[in-house]
């Protein structure tokens, strides 16, 4: 199981461009003659999937540097400083208001034949700090590229857009609070009715829904969803798929257990979510938009295939008697009840949730009916998705908070997917083993959280500092 967590997420084709991130741009601009710290053409082959790096300009007097400087235009994300090893008298450190001024971030990149970094840029990235610049010393050339790829993210995410369907009557209130994503990240989220999804239905005929579905099928498995809640569910994916070009915008959730369901609805939107992965969009439950952003980080970051689903610690036996009228507890025998504290169960509409093929051990998904809840109960229509998680599977676990300031990262892993017999409310649930839960329970926003597979706290840090958060580490 272990090149599951190096999977890459599936793409049909280039997503579209206010889907995409775009490539950083880099100017690197050498201080002096000598021997450069790195060979910039070198880094520009590697770093090429995910960054221009312009031609270098090599200053000749601190005229042409602070001309340099302050001439460099809105596409440059960051400056490469080159200069000779060990010589940290650099026309940076002599001039430095150019930097000031221009305000864009300095990476001083590290010592490449050896992948360390340059400490002799230590007093310059702190001098600097203390100017106002934004620094950094790239610990690795991993490290390095991640900053890149982050720097890159921000741009994006401030020109972004996502759209929740439905009324804002959970916690995740876009009309409330959605207020402070933009304030902070930039990000723009727009609030529209179901009926706007359910107007565009008519546009679709069964002829033009049976050739997409001859088209994209071949992940998936039908496992008992009615053929008529097939073509639905397709139709749920084509309307969502002309809104999201309509707004361009790159995400969307549904309000489901807020407004679609509850009010008699079953045209979910389960199947739409992992085929509109398949164009290049994120995707989450609920219209939880905290949860949207949290695997847009992932996915932006990482470029793997995430999902989200609702999290119970199985301590908390009276909680979930009462959402499942079961407790879920893990079997004690493999299991002992020293470590429950530490395991939780992630479940969501009679399933593990909505997981993408790329996910799963087999590669493919069941399409079943709609799965309910204890409380809804299933009814045999709508298209829901059932799929195991890899089990024994290194895990990384994000939350982004509600101040769109706080990210929290959780290490772990994947214990098992549990089926659970005579519960059509909950056909199977993912057993998960966190490094710290209590401690991350201690600072939860929700019950929504984000999975990526194998341990990428380091890389989300990074990221989550680069944008200004607060990174709690479980």
């Amino acid at each position: 199981m272990s090149a599951l967590s190096e999977v890459r997420r599936t793409l049909l084709g280039e997503p579209p461009s206010f889907a995409a991130v775009p490539k950083a741009r880099l100017q690197p601009i050498l201080a002096g003659p000598g021997t450069p710290t790195i060979d910039v053409e070198q880094l520009a082959q590697q770093l090429e999937d995910i960054a221009v790096v312009e031609p270098t300009i090599a200053v000749e007097s601190p005229d042409h540097w602070a001309r340099t400087v302050r001439g460099l235009g809105p596409e440059i994300d960051a400056i490469l400083p080159v200069s000779i090893p060990a010589y940290p008298t650099e026309v940076w450190n002599s001039h430095p208001r150019p930097l000031i001024d221009r305000g864009l971030p300095v990476i001083f990149w590290p010592l490449m034949a050896y992948d360390e970094p340059d400490f002799w840029r230590w007093s310059a990235r702190d001098f600097l700090r203390a100017l106002g610049v934004e620094v950094y010393i790239a610990r690795h050339q991993a490290h390095g590229r991640t900053l890149v790829r982050s720097l890159a993210i921000r741009r994006f995410l401030r020109s972004a857009r996502l759209v929740v369907f439905g009324r804002q009557n959970f916690p995740w209130n876009a009309d409330a609070a959605g207020h402070l994503v933009r304030q902070r990240l930039g990000t723009e989220i727009r609030v529209r009715p179901l009926a706007d999804i359910r107007d565009l239905y008519a546009r679709f005929d069964d002829q033009a829904v049976d050739g997409l579905w001859a088209e994209r099928k071949g992940r998936y498995v039908e496992a008992g969803v009615r053929p008529d809640e097939l073509r639905r569910a397709l139709r749920v994916y084509l309307a969502i798929r002309s809104i999201l070009e309509e707004e361009r915008a790159c995400a969307f959730g549904v309000n489901c257990f807020g407004d679609l369901v509850i009010d008699g609805g079953r045209d979910v939107p389960c199947l739409a979510q992992v085929l509109l992965r398949e164009d290049g969009s994120v995707t989450a439950c609920d219209g939880d938009y905290c949860a949207i952003l949290s695997l847009m980080l992932i996915t932006y970051l990482l470029d793997k295939p995430c999902m989200m689903s609702n999290m119970y610690p199985v301590q908390y036996v009276g909680a979930l008697t009462d959402h499942f009228g079961d407790p879920l507890s893990p079997d004690a025998s493999r299991y002992p009840k020293s470590q429950w504290p530490h395991l939780a169960r992630l479940a969501h509409c009679g399933f593990v949730g909505v997981i993408s093929p790329e996910m799963t051990p087999s590669g493919r998904v069941r399409l079943s009916d709609w799965g309910g809840t204890y409380e809804i109960k299933r009814d045999g229509a709508g298209c829901g998705l059932d799929a195991d998680l890899a089990p024994d599977m290194p895990m990384t676990v994000v939350e982004l908070c509600f101040d769109a300031h706080t990210l929290l990262l959780a290490s772990g892993r994947v214990c098992e997917t549990t089926r659970h017999a005579d519960m059509p409310h909950c056909e199977s649930s993912a057993l998960l083993e966190f490094r710290d839960l209590p401690g991350f329970v201690e600072h939860i926003s929700r019950e929504h959280t984000a999975i990526v597979y194998g341990d990428h706290v380091n890389e989300l840090t990074t990221l989550g500092e680069l944008l200004g958060l607060s990174v709690k580490v479980f």
